[in-house]
Parts: structure tokens; sequence; C-alpha cells
């Protein structure tokens, strides 16, 4: 499957990008961004390619993709209509230096990681409130 460039549609003034996805179907298409994606499923489930893995998403799941990682989530439409709310933005949208300031050390493991993508399995309730 070839992966798709695909460009977050935003303006030059924007530093955090929110969208809001609704229907039978999220994007189709295997594909990646600069922007980190972080992604919470308030409805709908399906199958989740990320990289060169598959999984399932359902509705709670909070979902994390680093820049330039490939990912598609291809909804089960037979069920409900999905509804996934996500958060766009770049390593330098808050300055060059932002994520290297001491108060990120102890979430150093968790931007390292976001090359694979990440599922959040712990904590889930206090990330979406």
């Amino acid at each position: 499957m070839k992966v798709l460039p695909f460009k977050i549609p935003k303006t030059s003034s924007d530093t955090v990008v929110i969208q809001e996805d609704k229907g039978f179907a999220f994007y189709d298409k295997l594909h990646q961004h600069e922007e980190i994606q972080m992604s919470l499923i308030l409805s709908g489930e399906g199958n989740l390619i990320v990289g060169d893995a598959i999984t399932n998403y359902r509705e709670g799941d909070v979902l994390v993709f680093g820049s330039h990682v490939p990912h598609v989530l291809n909804s089960d439409s037979s069920r409900a209509e999905s509804f996934m709310i996500s958060i766009f933005f770049t390593e330098k949208s808050f300055g060059k230096d932002f994520f290297e300031l001491s108060e990120f050390n102890d979430l150093s493991i968790f931007f390292s990681n976001l090359s694979y993508g990440v599922k959040i399995l712990s904590l889930q309730k206090e990330l979406r409130e």
C-alpha cells in the first residue's frame, strides 16, 4: 500500500489545529503528515494501521501518531457513526526548544516512541477529561 503525503489544512499563523471527524468513515487512505496527531475516539470502531502494524481502535481510545508516521483508521461502517477529535501540532509549533524544557524530561520516552505511534492503555479517563 502506498503512503500518501498529506497536508493538514492550516494558515501560517495556526500553532495548533483541532479537527472533528464525524461520519461512517474517517480518512481512508494510508497517509502521513508533518504534524504530531493526538486523537480521541468518541464513538465508532475499526482497524488501525500504523507503520507496518495492524490493530484495532474503539470508543474511548486515545491515539498518538508522530511526525511522518504512516497511519489509517478504517472504520467499521456497518456499525454506528464514528466520531474522533484530533489535535495536530509540530515539534516547533510552540517554539524550537519547547519540548526540550526540563518540564518535559519525564515525557522524553513517550516522545521518542511516537516514531511508531502510540495507543494509550492507561489513564485513559484522565486524558479524555
